[in-house]
């Protein structure tokens, strides 16, 4: 293991400011009109999914009714459309709530807090301060019940394991990924051809190459990522920089801050140069949404950002480049020994492991019921089913995501952006944000300032990056962290 961590879980809530993700900040994934509580008796008539549950008795807890929390989501509105299934296998009624995640967390906090025991199964970001409490049941917990455990449908080994880690908390696992996300390279393959390059950047040399020629051919921006200092956006991707260049925020171990390491300045520098070099014009207020338009309406030629983008990009009734996006894994900074990056992602840039999970808290009326519905909602069979229900590119278990149902129905690039999509959630970064440093809320207010001074041009990287580190490091002290 790193001493940063770099095989070590990541967080939810402190990531979700940055990442922009479910928490009703822009999310990048794609989500259901708001909708009230919905009980599955309004639901479609049953599917057989092909996910038999194979526990001694399946109808032991025939007559109980569980009660779910879970975010608007087009995952989980696919699994309320299959829950019919389950409910006839095991006479259990199912009951949704599904709302925004910014009302849904406040929600389930009051509940887990308040021991009130209203829902059995929450959908959730993993939160330290959940399982420090004491309000979520261990999965190893759940599994010792034998009544309720269906081994075949948990099927742990099929989970991509940066997945699982997420949901892992001082070793223990707390929940199963239902979706996950991470961040790939997308490209214009038109623009690409126009401008002589014959492939994607491997590194950052090549990926500066590209955006010359492309900014030389006048047509869009060679670049776009997220930079806005709203919400931290711009930490969201600009930690893939860091990391690539064998940088660090905060080593988890010792708490050291290292913004002042020359690989951090460094990664920063060349991050900031990007954006105001081949960036559009307005890079610097640029969130999720505006990344994905951006290379929608060719407005930039690549961006490096959510796994999910794939759909949308492809759909050409809100996309110019429909058909002709290529797909890439990041690019690599090299050294004289080699790629720079963490050895979890072979070197390249890093990339978050960041997954949405069901759990069941401790105050749950109904466990055993819970537990069997969610090895059921997350079941091999069951994910896959979902995935052919609307547009769910973010599954996390690898049969699924690799399966020929899925990759006929998301056969975008011929194929690339599945392969690509598997094999960045293979490489990423499950610590990707410093989730269990208590002072990560603060850090990221000093890292979000220093990165807008940066991508503005206010201040070089060294000096943004040498205040950010004085008061980082203060922060820490004050905190305790650091003598």
């Amino acid at each position: 293991m790193s001493a940063r961590g770099f095989n070590r879980p990541l967080g939810r809530r402190q990531f979700v400011r940055a990442a922009g993700v479910a928490a009703g900040v822009g999310s990048v994934l794609p989500l259901l009109p708001a909708r009230r509580a919905l009980a599955l008796q309004s639901t479609p008539a049953a599917q057989a999914t092909g996910s038999q549950i194979a526990v001694a008795d399946p109808r032991k807890f025939a007559g109980v009714t569980i009660n779910l929390a879970v975010q608007e989501h087009t995952a989980t509105d696919a699994i309320r459309q299959l829950s019919p299934d389950f409910e006839e296998q095991t006479g259990i009624t199912v009951n949704f709530e599904q709302i925004p995640q910014q009302q849904m967390d406040q929600k389930q906090l009051t509940d887990l807090s308040t021991g009130t025991g209203t829902y059995d199964v929450i959908g959730w970001f993993l939160n330290p301060e959940y399982i420090e409490n004491d309000w979520i049941t261990p999965i190893d917990e759940l599994r010792q019940d034998t009544a309720s455990t269906d081994e075949a449908l948990l099927a742990l080994d099929d989970f991509y394991q940066p997945f699982l880690d997420w949901y892992q908390y001082k070793g223990a696992l707390y929940g199963l990924p239902f979706y996950g996300e991470s961040i790939m390279m997308y490209y214009n393959t038109e623009e690409f051809e126009r401008a002589g390059i014959a492939q994607a950047p491997e590194t950052v040399e090549e990926l500066e190459e590209a955006c010359k020629k492309i900014v030389e051919g006048g047509r869009m921006a060679g670049i776009a990522l997220r930079a806005s200092q709203e919400g931290n956006a711009a930490i969201y991707p600009f930690l893939g920089w860091l990391y690539g260049y064998g940088g660090f925020w905060v080593d988890f171990t010792t708490m050291e801050i290292g913004l002042d390491k020359p690989e951090s300045i460094e990664a920063a520098d060349t991050w900031g140069r990007f954006l105001r070099d081949y960036g559009p014009d307005d890079v610097a207020s640029y969130f999720w949404n505006e990344v994905q338009l951006a290379m929608q309406q060719e407005h930039a030629a690549i961006i490096m950002d959510a796994t999910n983008f794939g759909p949308r990009l492809e759909d050409p009734s809100q996309s110019k480049v429909a058909g002709k996006v290529g797909y890439a894994l990041l690019p690599m900074a090299m050294g004289p020994d080699g790629p720079r990056g963490p050895e979890q992602t072979g070197g390249r840039f890093g990339n978050p492991a960041l997954a949405y999970g069901l759990s069941v808290p401790r105050s749950a009326k109904s466990k055993e019921a819970a537990w069997l519905f969610i090895q059921w909602a997350t079941s091999p069979a069951v994910m896959l089913e979902t995935t052919q229900i609307g547009l769910r590119g973010d599954p996390t278990r690898e049969s699924s995501l690799t399966s020929p149902e899925f990759l006929e129905k998301y056969d975008y690039g011929d194929g690339t952006w599945a392969t690509t999509l598997s094999e960045s959630f293979k490489l990423a970064l499950p610590n990707y944000w410093p989730r269990d440093v208590i002072t990560q809320a603060q850090l990221a207010d000093v890292l979000g300032l220093a990165l807008s001074q940066i991508v503005s041009g206010e201040r070089t990287a060294e000096e943004a990056f040498t205040e950010a580190q004085q008061q980082s490091v203060a922060i820490q002290q004050e905190a305790g962290l650091l003598g």
